[in-house]
C-alpha cells in the first residue's frame, strides 16, 4: 500500500552559480556608451560606473545579472568580499525534496512476504502492517523511508494527520 502518492511532492529551490557578471555592458546599457566599471575600492562593493573621475554613477550588480543572463538569474552574491571580482550571478534549480512512500515493502523485509501494509484507521497514525486481522505489527514510516530511498531519506512526516496518504520521505 502506498501511503503518498509517488508524484506527490514539495519543491523547494537550491542556488545555482550561473557565472561572472559583466558590469561595464551594465554600465553602458543603463548610463550610456561613454560609461565603463571602474575599481574605486578593493572589495566586492567597491565597483562604480564611471565616465570620468568627476562622472560616476552607481552599479546596482543584481540588475547586472538580470541583463546578462535573464529571467534565469534572481540574485547576484560575492563569494568573497575582500576580492572585488568574486561577483557572481545566482539562479534557482527546482529540487524535489519530499516523495510519497511505499509501506509494503517495509513490512515485507521487516515481517515477512505474508505482511502487507494495511490502513486501519483514517489518519496518518492508522497504518499498520497485517499478515491477517489478528495478526498486526507496527509500521515505522522513517525506516520505509530509508528503504525506499536509502540514505537520502532523513524523516517521515505527515503532512496532515487527518489524512492517512499525506505521508512523506524528506530527502537530502
Amino acid at each position: 500500500m502506498i501511503a503518498a502518492s509517488q508524484s506527490a511532492h514539495a519543491t523547494t529551490y537550491k542556488d545555482v552559480n550561473l557565472g561572472g557578471v559583466n558590469l561595464s555592458a551594465w554600465c553602458q546599457k543603463t548610463h550610456g556608451k561613454a560609461f565603463k566599471a571602474k575599481l574605486i575600492k578593493k572589495n566586492a562593493g567597491g565597483w562604480t560606473c564611471e565616465q570620468s573621475a568627476g562622472n560616476r554613477r552607481p552599479i546596482f550588480v543584481g540588475k547586472a545579472c538580470k541583463l546578462q543572463y535573464g529571467s534565469r538569474s534572481y540574485k547576484a552574491k560575492a563569494l568573497n568580499w575582500n576580492n572585488p571580482y568574486s561577483w557572481r550571478c545566482i539562479g534557482r534549480k527546482a529540487v524535489v525534496t519530499m516523495r510519497g512512500v511505499n509501506l509494503t515493502p517495509w513490512c515485507k523485509k521487516v515481517y515477512g512476504n505474508a505482511f502487507k501494509a494495511k490502513l486501519i484507521e483514517k489518519n496518518a497514525g492508522g497504518w499498520t502492517c497485517e499478515q491477517s486481522a489478528g495478526n498486526r505489527r507496527p509500521i515505522l514510516v522513517s525506516k520505509a523511508c530509508k528503504l525506499q530511498y536509502g540514505n537520502r531519506a532523513y524523516k517521515a512526516k505527515a503532512l496532515n494527520w487527518n489524512d492517512p496518504y499525506s505521508w512523506k520521505c524528506l530527502l537530502r
